[in-house]
């Protein structure tokens, strides 16, 4: 039984179990604020590079990395290992995040490009790791604002190990995960079936993580698919985030439906205290192996140097492209 009943403006629901069971006292879901935004995302008319929505008139803050050189006003870089008792990252990830390395990062023809490679290094941490990559982020930097759209133009790597992500973390730095972390894409490296598993080229993934203190750790996902001649490993496709108050929406390209759509009152979200009503930050980066693919990596697909002379002829396939980065204020 579901019973629902409204008290000073507040929608209450409470779930009476009827079934068996020992315990048969009524259960507080979660009180859902009347107020989820409205907004309605009507993506730009035409495209800006491949499958990418055009860019919008109205955007407050664009980085089309048209320059040599990474905006240093709005980002930052992180560095290392960062073994926070789950391994590197938290996922027992095999690379180090290197700072301001232009073999890992850099901006060619008006794409910002991060690059892993296959080399021993030892971190600012002092870990020993056999991969380096990038990861860079807005961090007490430039925030991204409850009531705004980000839109992020990409192309994803080609080599299994790889994991190329676009998220965002709470701004305030709440401890993980009961600050809330919002993933608008990650991708699996892996083109090619294995273990009865598919390749991975043309998926995409979208996710929110919440919970109180780790382990209590829970998340939300939704997938995207395109088609087999259009991979996000071969053309460039946008992901956008709808930020609202008790709202988000994630969309693919022009799409005008979100594949993932989050409130207050999702299960099994609504058994904890919603943290996306905060500023949260930007963050891109490319990791290496860890736990996102089950641990599987062939350091034979990866760059092995820095000018990845391993696959000379297109070494973009092997990198994180970034055409364009939008942000606008919407309320």
């Amino acid at each position: 039984l579901i019973l629902m009943t409204s008290l000073r403006n507040i929608l209450i629901l409470l779930l009476v179990s009827c079934g068996g069971g020992s315990n048969n006292s009524p259960t507080l879901l979660i009180e859902i604020p009347p107020d989820h935004q409205t907004f309605s995302y009507v993506p730009p008319s035409g495209n800006s590079r491949d499958n990418c929505v055009a860019k919008s008139d109205s955007a407050n803050w664009i980085d089309d990395f048209n320059t040599t050189e990474l905006d240093e006003t709005k980002w930052s870089y992180d560095e290392g290992c960062n073994n926070n008792g789950g391994g590197c990252n938290g996922n027992n990830e095999l690379q180090n995040y290197t700072s301001d390395d232009r073999d890992n990062l850099f901006i060619e023809d008006g794409l910002l490009k991060i690059q892993p490679i296959y080399e021993v290094n030892i971190g600012s941490d002092n870990v020993e790791q056999h991969f380096t990559s990038a990861k860079i982020f807005t961090k007490n930097k430039f925030a991204i604002e409850v009531g705004s759209r980000i839109t992020v133009c990409f192309k994803v790597p080609d080599g299994t190990g790889l994991w190329p992500a676009i998220w965002m973390l709470p701004f305030d730095e709440t401890p993980w995960p009961k600050g809330g972390e919002i993933d608008l894409m990650e991708a699996k490296g892996r083109s090619y079936p294995v273990d009865g598993l598919p390749g991975e080229a043309n998926r995409i993934g979208s996710a929110v993580h919440f919970g109180t203190e780790w382990p209590d750790n829970r998340y939300i996902n939704a997938d995207f698919y395109s088609s087999n001649e259009n991979t996000f490993q071969s053309y460039f496709h946008s992901i956008t985030l709808i930020f609202q108050s008790n709202k988000l929406d994630f969309y693919v390209n022009n799409e005008t439906d979100p594949h993932l759509s989050i409130n207050p009152s999702i299960f099994p979200l609504n058994q904890y205290s919603y943290p996306f009503n905060n500023n949260f930050y930007l963050i891109l980066n490319v990791a290496v192996g860890g736990d996102f693919d089950n641990g599987r990596i062939e350091s034979s697909e990866i760059c092995n140097n820095s000018l990845c002379s391993n696959f000379i002829d297109n070494p973009d396939d092997k990198r994180l492209l970034i055409d364009w980065i939008e942000y606008e204020r919407l309320n």
